[in-house]
């Protein structure tokens, strides 16, 4: 993604984001409320209508395609608070998300999303309503990969979770990553997010400000501050 822009009316939410995402890499995107960050995600993923700029998904133009046309591309977005559907059951919220997937899969990648997370074989049965957040987090992220992406995007996935289910949903990010699926993820908790990521992008007020490696990110933590504020790493 290159010079992302993007508007409600009037207003320029996105006026110059360029990121990008490697296979079986983490890309982690961080700014403050208000910068830009799930707003870019969504054009991407199809949800907004960019006014300028380019996208593409192994050499070929996504921008403003329709996003079941960008999921079967191959990229899947994780949508912030998760989204799923509370009265189903685990499974079908699973099957849901392999609609652009061809049918004769679902069986396979269901059961290789089951043994990534074992807890949803557990909960299969159960209505999705009655999960944890974690655990919901974890259905969210089964959902998106029945599609059998090469892409992943995550809007905020530790947003609302204790600390402790904090550390193992971004443990799973980096399972996931290491299956060979790129991801990009924006994040407000930089501190956990850096952890697992190779690469970092800061974002600012519509524009991208910033964006090296991860070890930079983490050795250099002014980087982050200056954006985020003091508050944004705990050491």
């Amino acid at each position: 993604m290159k010079d992302l822009q993007v508007s409600y009316g009037p207003v320029n939410a996105v006026q110059g984001v360029s990121f990008g995402a490697e296979k079986g890499k983490v890309t982690v995107v961080l700014g403050a409320n208000g910068a830009g960050k799930t707003t870019s995600l969504r054009a991407v993923a199809g949800f907004h209508k960019p006014r300028g700029g380019t996208a593409s998904l192994d050499g070929k133009s996504i921008l403003g395609a329709p996003a079941h046309r960008v999921v079967r591309q191959g990229m899947s977005l994780v949508p912030e608070g998760r989204k799923i559907f509370f009265p189903l059951t685990v499974e079908e919220n699973l099957r849901i998300g392999g609609y652009a997937a061809p049918r004769g899969s679902h069986d396979t990648a269901i059961d290789g999303i089951y043994d990534q997370f074992p807890i949803l074989r557990d909960r299969r049965e159960m209505p999705a309503g009655l999960l944890s957040g974690g655990e919901q987090q974890m259905l969210a992220f089964g959902r998106a990969m029945m599609s059998q992406p090469r892409v992943m995007l995550m809007d905020e996935p530790s947003m609302g979770l204790a600390p402790t289910m904090v550390d193992r949903v971004m443990s799973s990010v980096r399972a996931i990553a290491d299956t060979g699926i790129a991801i990009l993820m924006v994040e407000q908790n930089a501190d956990a997010s850096l952890e697992i990521a190779d690469s970092v992008v800061v974002v600012n007020r519509g524009r991208t400000v910033w964006s090296g490696p991860a070890t930079e990110a983490r050795e250099n933590t002014a980087i982050v501050h200056a954006v985020l504020g003091e508050t944004a790493l705990d050491g």
